[in-house]
C-alpha cells in the first residue's frame, strides 16, 4: 500500500525569470535581522542569502574548531606524540565542504525557475549530492591526505607508512601503540563504529550544506503565495472602492441637485444680470467638459496634477458665477503639472471648502488652491478657505474616506492635512510621494 506524498507549496508567487537577488518582502523575512542572521532576508539558496551564510556559518564554525582543536584541547597521552595535523585538515575539509557545496548546487538549481515539486525534487537531490561528496571524502580521501601531510612532516616509519595517532576531538590524542583501555581496542574499527561515523558525518555535512533550509524553502514558497493572495485581495478592494468613489463623486456632481441649483441661479440672473447668467453657463459648460471624461477615464489611476487643477478651477469658476462673493487663486509651479496626482482627491476637497465654508459664511470668501514641494521632497497640495471654520465643517467623513484612500495608495508615505487657520477658515490638503514621468 503506498502512501501519499506530501503536498508540495503552489507555484511560485514570482514569475519565472524574477531575480533571486531581491530581498524578500518585510512581511516575510521581518526588519530587524542581526548580522549573523541577515542572509535570511533574501530568497532561500540564492546568491545573497548563499554569500551570507557562508560568512556568518562559517564564521562561527571556524571559532569552533580553534577552540576545540587548540593545543589547551589537545592533550597527548605522550610528550612525543605528534600535533595531527592530518586530522586536523581532514575535519576542516568535511566541515568546510558542505558549507561551500551544498548552497552552491541547490543555488544552481533555484536558478533555473523550475515548477515548484521539479524545484523541491532539485534542492534535495543537491543535498544528497553534498553528503554523498562528504562521505566519499572521508571513505577515499581523507587516509591520502592524512598520508601526504605526514610524509611532509616526516611522520613515517621506515615502510612510508605515516605514524598512526588516535585523535579525540577536544579530549585528547594517544599513540595508538600504547596498551588502550579494553572499550576503545574493542571497538576501534569495528563495523558499529564505522556506520555511526558515517552517520555522523552525513547528518553534519546535510546542517552544514543548509539542509535545515529544504523546509525554509517551502515556508517561503507559502508565505510568497499568501502574500501575493493578501495584495491581491487589498487591490482589489482598492479597485473596487475606487470604482465606487468615482461613481459616487460623478453621480455628486451631475445630480439634480446640483444642476437645479445652478439653472435656477441662471434663470434668476436671465432677467436681472445676462453677463452673469451667461458667466455660469459658460462655467457649467467648462466644468462639465473637464470632470465627467476624467471620471469616466480607464486611466484614472494615470491622472497628473495639472489635470486635476483643470477640474478644480473649472469648478470654483462655476461657484464664483453663482456666489459673485467667492473669489479664488489657483497656483502650481509649471513643471510639478505633470506629477502623478489622485484623482477626485482636489475636488473633493474644494468642494468641501465650497460646501461647509464659503457657503456657512456671511461676506466675501475666498479659497486658496497651492501645490508645492515639502522639505522632503514630496508633493503637497493644499486647500485653504477663510470660511466659518470647524464649527461648521459638518461629520468629517468625506475627509476621512480621503485619509483612507491615502492609506491604501501610498502606505507610510502620505499624509492628510487638516486645520484651522489662524486668520479663519480651515486648511485642508494632502501630502504624497512626488511621482514625474521620465
Amino acid at each position: 500500500m503506498s502512501s501519499a506524498s506530501p503536498a508540495l507549496p503552489p507555484a511560485p508567487a514570482v514569475p519565472p525569470g524574477a531575480s533571486l537577488e531581491a530581498p524578500l518582502p518585510a512581511e516575510l523575512a521581518g526588519r530587524h535581522q542581526g548580522w549573523l542572521t541577515r542572509y535570511r532576508r533574501y530568497p532561500v539558496y540564492s546568491a545573497p542569502w548563499a554569500r551570507g551564510r557562508l560568512r556568518s556559518v562559517g564564521l562561527l564554525v571556524l571559532v569552533a574548531l580553534l577552540v576545540l582543536l587548540s593545543p589547551a584541547m589537545l592533550i597527548a597521552d605522550q610528550p612525543e606524540s605528534p600535533t595531527p595535523l592530518g586530522g586536523l585538515a581532514e575535519i576542516a575539509i568535511v566541515v568546510l565542504l558542505p558549507l561551500w557545496l551544498g548552497p552552491r548546487l541547490a543555488q544552481t538549481v533555484r536558478r533555473r525557475h523550475w515548477g515548484a515539486r521539479r524545484e523541491w525534487l532539485g534542492l534535495v537531490a543537491a543535498q544528497v549530492l553534498s553528503v554523498l561528496a562528504v562521505l566519499a571524502f572521508a571513505q577515499w580521501g581523507s587516509e591520502p591526505l592524512k598520508q601526504w601531510v605526514a610524509e611532509q612532516r616526516g611522520s613515517v616509519d621506515a615502510q612510508g607508512k605515516r605514524k598512526r595517532v588516535v585523535m579525540s576531538l577536544g579530549l585528547s590524542v594517544t599513540d595508538p601503540n600504547r596498551a588502550e583501555p579494553p572499550l576503545i581496542s574493542e571497538l576501534d574499527g569495528s563495523f558499529a563504529v564505522k556506520v555511526s561515523n558515517a552517520v555522523s558525518v552525513a547528518l553534519a555535512a546535510f546542517l552544514l550544506g543548509g539542509g535545515a533550509g529544504l523546509w525554509a524553502w517551502r515556508r517561503e514558497r507559502e508565505g510568497l503565495a499568501g502574500l501575493a493572495r493578501e495584495r491581491e485581495l487589498t487591490s482589489a478592494q482598492a479597485r473596487r472602492r475606487e470604482a465606487e468613489l468615482r461613481l459616487s463623486v460623478l453621480a455628486a456632481q451631475v445630480e439634480p441637485h446640483f444642476l437645479f441649483n445652478t439653472l435656477a441661479g441662471v434663470r434668476s440672473a436671465i432677467a436681472t444680470d445676462p453677463q452673469r447668467a451667461s458667466e455660469m453657463v459658460d462655467g457649467l459648460v467648462d466644468y462639465l467638459r473637464a470632470a465627467i471624461p476624467r471620471l469616466r477615464s480607464d486611466g484614472a489611476v494615470q491622472a497628473t496634477l495639472g489635470a486635476q487643477l483643470d477640474i478644480v478651477r473649472a469648478y470654483l469658476g462655476l461657484m464664483a458665477a453663482r456666489m459673485p462673493r467667492l473669489q479664488w487663486r489657483v497656483q502650481a509651479p509649471p513643471e510639478l503639472l505633470a506629477a502623478r496626482c489622485p484623482p477626485l482627491m482636489l475636488i473633493s476637497l474644494a468642494e468641501n471648502a465650497v460646501k461647509h465654508g464659503v457657503e456657512r459664511k456671511i461676506g466675501p470668501a475666498l479659497i486658496e488652491v497651492q501645490a508645492g514641494r515639502d522639505e522632503q521632497g514630496r508633493l503637497r497640495i493644499t486647500v485653504a478657505d477663510d470660511g466659518a471654520g470647524f464649527a461648521a465643517s459638518g461629520s468629517g467623513i468625506g475627509l476621512a474616506n480621503l485619509g483612507e484612500r491615502l492609506a491604501q495608495l501610498y502606505p507610510g508615505q502620505a499624509e492628510l492635512l487638516l486645520k484651522a487657520r489662524p486668520e479663519g477658515g480651515v486648511l485642508a490638503g494632502i501630502v504624497i510621494p512626488l511621482e514625474l514621468d521620465a
